[in-house]
């Protein structure tokens, strides 16, 4: 071996703990930029479920929108807007965080396919009137009261948060052959850098009676 390749070998070995030191000071700062990223957001989270079954038969209600949202379990107990399409196509959302809206280009609650009543979460002011939503258990029951005097009353189902990249509209909107009653409200991870959640609750929930405005029982 020459006195080169000697020289250079004792060079490599000199600046070997450099370079290790350099590529562990690479790898750690990798992982430390990775630790500081935001989650990624689920797509799909079942937050309560029960087994899902086909809302009772007999007499459609009338159209008529609702005025009035209960659900006992959360403590929420709001009047209920009307909310329709904005020039984009999305549907509207209520312009206030301390009532919900009822999107009326879908079926009046305990009519044939899907109502869906929308509201917010929170604000800066702090928490909306859907701000518990999420908590919703299989079981649990909501009410609405409509304009004509009716009272329909509904049980969850299931509680699904959903990112919004991944919103099921048809299925949360679209007529299934049942009576259902939708809630959506934000949920999930808030971006600081958009300014909202990347995701939504989505309440499902069935008819199970409705009464008239003379009290008759009419499911």
């Amino acid at each position: 071996m020459s006195r080169v390749d000697v020289t250079e070998k004792r060079r490599a070995r000199r600046q070997w703990p450099w370079w290790s030191a350099a590529a562990l000071a690479f790898v750690l700062g990798a992982v430390l930029l990775v630790g500081t990223l935001p989650a990624r957001e689920p797509a799909v989270v079942v937050l309560s479920q029960a087994p899902i079954s086909r809302a009772p038969r007999g007499p459609d209600v009338a159209r008529s929108r609702p005025v009035e949202l209960v659900i006992p379990a959360i403590g929420v107990r709001s009047s209920v807007g009307l909310l329709g399409l904005q020039a984009d196509d999305e549907v509207m959302v209520p312009t206030t965080t301390h009532t919900v809206g009822w999107y009326d280009r879908g079926v009046t609650p305990g009519m044939v396919g899907s109502a869906v009543i929308l509201g917010h979460v929170d604000s800066y002011l702090g928490p909306g009137t859907l701000f518990d939503l999420k908590l919703l258990k299989a079981g649990d029951a909501i009410e609405t009261t409509l304009a004509d005097g009716a009272v329909t009353r509904f049980v969850v189902e299931r509680v699904v948060q959903y990112a919004k990249t991944s919103f099921p509209d048809r299925l949360v909107y679209g007529s299934h052959g049942t009576r259902s009653l939708q809630l959506v409200t934000c949920g999930g991870i808030f971006d600081h850098g958009t300014g909202h959640y990347e995701a939504n609750v989505v309440v499902f929930s069935r008819l199970i009676s409705v009464t008239g405005a003379n009290g008759r029982v009419r499911t």
